[in-house]
């Protein structure tokens, strides 16, 4: 799968420790190569996010992201459950 990452998403990732950094990746990675993967939780977004969706990297720490038609996606954003939703 072909990502795109949005400048929030760079921002977001740039700002999390070295060891958050490297789930990250490997959650990116897993993602692109298995987006239904059990371990990622993917799950549609509903309200004024609805069209999107968001995958897990930590207990607590997800991926807002939109998919395309074409089998790509944009990484839109990356926090906490209450930086996210709250």
């Amino acid at each position: 799968m072909f990502l795109h990452y949005s400048s929030r998403f760079k921002k977001s990732f740039r700002k999390r420790p070295e060891w958050l950094r490297e789930i990250v990746k490997a959650r990116v990675r897993l993602f692109a190569q298995d987006p239904r993967h059990p371990l990622l939780d993917d799950h549609p977004l509903g309200g004024k996010l609805a069209g999107l969706r968001s995958f897990s990297v930590t207990g607590d720490v997800r991926i807002q992201y939109e998919p395309f038609s074409d089998g790509s996606a944009r990484l839109i954003d990356l926090g906490t459950h209450s930086e996210l939703y709250g």
